[in-house]
Order: structure tokens, then sequence, then C-alpha cells
């Protein structure tokens, strides 16, 4: 008896694999020049008023959610590419960390004034990623690697 053939994978997933490793890409990006600024660089930018310690106790936060931020866009690219091979729990996996970042750098970027703009601007191909992954034509081919 011979295997039933692997059904192709939809284009959808294709396409919410090249956003969502976009979106890691720039979220790497951005974390990565927000964790190698200088406190020259910071306290430029700062006005003149604020103490060195107060900027010093910015630019630590600051360094860490852009290593922070590595750390997710790492996580995100790999999640994606096992969720590319037709792993239904990594696609799961993958929504459900795209949407987590979303929430963490909005509420850092909003309540907490630390938004680095690549980072932010990273949120646009990972909101369109996992909004793919979640589309019927999508589901129905990760649901058919399941039954397999």
């Amino acid at each position: 008896m011979t295997a039933s053939p692997t059904p192709s994978r939809p284009r959808v997933v294709d396409i919410a694999f090249w956003t969502l490793i976009g979106g890691a890409v720039l979220l790497i990006l951005g974390g990565l020049l927000a964790a190698t600024v200088s406190f020259e660089t910071a306290r430029s930018a700062i006005d003149p008023e604020v103490t060195n310690d107060k900027v010093r106790n910015y630019l630590t936060v600051y360094r860490g959610m852009g290593i922070g931020a590595v750390l997710a866009g790492a996580g995100l690219a790999f999640v994606a590419g096992r969720a590319r091979r037709g792993d239904p729990k990594f696609r799961r996996a993958t929504v459900a960390l795209a949407l987590a970042i979303a929430v963490v750098l909005l509420m850092l970027a909003v309540g907490a004034g630390v938004g680095q703009p690549m980072t932010l601007l990273s949120l646009v191909p990972i909101a369109v990623g996992a909004v793919l992954l979640t589309r019927r034509s999508a589901a129905g081919w990760f649901e058919q690697g399941e039954r397999r």
C-alpha cells in the first residue's frame, strides 16, 4: 500500500511565513540597535534637565527591551519555520507568540515610553503573518497534516 501524497502547501502559508520572517528580522535589528545605544547618544537625545542617573536607568530598560526583542524575534523565526513544515502545534505557537510580542511591545511603547521605531514597525508584518496563518485555507492544510 502506498502512502497518500502530502497535499501541497497553500501559498498563504508561504506568504505568512515570509512576512513573519520579515517581521522577525526587523524585530531583531531593532533590538540590536536598542541594545547597543551608548550613554552619550542617549544623553544627547534626552532633555538636559534629566539627571545622568535617570538617563542610565532609562538606558538600562531600553537595552533590556532590545535584548528581549532579539530573543523574541529569534523565537518567532524558529516557530514560524517549524509551522511552515506543517506542524499544527507550531502554527498555534507562532500565532500565540506573535500576539504576545504585539501586546508586550505596545505596552512598553505606550505604557513605559520605551518604543524603538524599528521594533514597532516589525509589528505590521508580524500581525499580517499571524492573520494569514489563521485563514481558512491555511487552517485546513494544517488540519490535514494533523490527521496524517
